[in-house]
């Protein structure tokens, strides 16, 4: 960008003690967050031994539905928590900060939502981000219940586009904000009644797809202690691609460059067709394509600068003849308090196309009402 001194290379962070989390015992965050969530919420129950918030009507729900359950490590709250309820998640898990769940806890989730294993049970839905401990704690946990007899689908998602072929190897793309997306719409057809194999039909297809593109100020500072440590850049310098537990980026910028030069740069990150090394959402280029996109704030972030941010990705991609339908804003993955935001993008169906799933279909899913404490409708 003509407005920014680019290098390749990452700097490493300043380290800088703060007085910075409103916490009691650092162990308790998440069981605390998760009570206080589902202590006055009708709609929702907990398991403060492990760490699940599940509906409350999941007896009746599961027993003609497939269930779905999102799974993290603790500190990107709203997700999972925030999105159990009717015609979303019908259950997640939490591990600690930054840690994936167990497996005990990720089995004993697979239970409450399906009760007793039965060959008639429509089965249940797991979905996380793409990191290595997340799948193998997800693997065992599926092993048992699988030997069990419990009737389980488990789909890893991996949307960060920062992370090219090259360096994600066989271990692939970090995970974002694209399950979210994807989870939206595949618990609206669970809600309908579709069956299992079609709602990981179409988990698979949303994630292939998609993409995201994140940017901070900073990486972020770990609830360890009231006072903690935190990683900030040098100043007037923001860090493109960072990942959402700090993980190094694709490079800093300094200066900040203009709203509109980042917007640019972030999109055409998404879009771009001929770098082969980050070419991952199939776009044809015809000027007829349509997307969704979700604008999300990484912690600090407020929803007017989101808004702005918005309006200038909405443009650009009409630029490139890509049409955005709908839109939301807001922390949806959050990194603790981090001060940055990402895009994600879904490229929609065109009519026509051989998908597991039709534009007009995409769209009644991404519309369901749902009753959780915390999506943007």
């Amino acid at each position: 960008m003509a407005s920014s001194t680019e290098t390749q290379t990452v700097d490493r962070p300043q380290t800088t003690k703060e007085t910075f989390h409103f916490i009691n015992d650092p162990q308790e965050a998440i069981n605390e967050a998760a009570a206080g969530l589902t202590e006055h919420n009708a709609n929702l129950s907990y398991s403060p031994m492990h760490k699940v918030v599940y509906r409350s009507d999941l007896e009746t729900f599961r027993k003609d539905h497939v269930t779905t359950i999102g799974f993290a490590g603790g500190g990107h709250e709203p997700m999972f928590s925030g999105f159990v309820g009717s015609s979303f998640l019908s259950a997640s898990v939490s591990g600690n900060i930054f840690a994936s769940p167990t497996a005990a806890q990720i089995f004993e989730a697979i239970k409450l939502c399906q009760g007793s294993p039965s060959p008639f049970s429509p089965g249940t839905l797991i979905v996380c981000g793409n990191y290595t401990g997340d799948i193998l704690n997800a693997g065992l946990a599926i092993t048992r219940a699988t030997a069990a007899g419990y009737k389980v689908r488990f789909i890893p998602v991996g949307d960060d586009v920062a992370v090219g072929r090259k360096k994600g190897g066989k271990v692939g793309r970090r995970g974002l904000s694209g399950h979210v997306v994807g989870l939206k719409v595949v618990c609206a057809l669970a809600d309908k009644g579709e069956s299992l194999e079609r709602i990981g039909e179409v988990m698979n297809w949303i994630a292939e797809n998609s993409g995201t593109i994140a940017v901070a100020f900073d990486r972020v500072a770990l609830p360890n202690n009231i006072i903690t440590e935190i990683q900030t850049l040098p100043p007037d310098t923001i860090e493109l691609g960072l990942g959402c537990h700090g993980e190094p980026g694709l490079r800093q910028i300094s200066p900040v460059p203009k709203p509109e030069d980042l917007t640019k740069e972030m999109i055409n990150l998404l879009t771009n067709t001929e770098d082969s090394d980050r070419a991952f959402i199939p776009f044809s280029k015809n000027g007829k394509e349509e997307a969704i996109l979700l604008v999300n704030s990484s912690g600090s972030t407020s929803d007017e600068v989101l808004a702005r941010f918005a309006e200038l990705a909405i443009e650009e991609l009409g630029k490139q003849g890509i049409t955005v339908v709908r839109m939301t804003l807001g922390p949806m993955v959050t990194s603790l308090k981090q001060s940055g935001f990402a895009f994600t993008l879904w490229r929609l169906p065109a009519p026509g196309e051989d998908a597991p799933i039709t534009q007009d279909e995409a769209l009644g899913s991404w519309d369901r009402k749902v009753e959780t404490a915390s999506w943007r409708q």
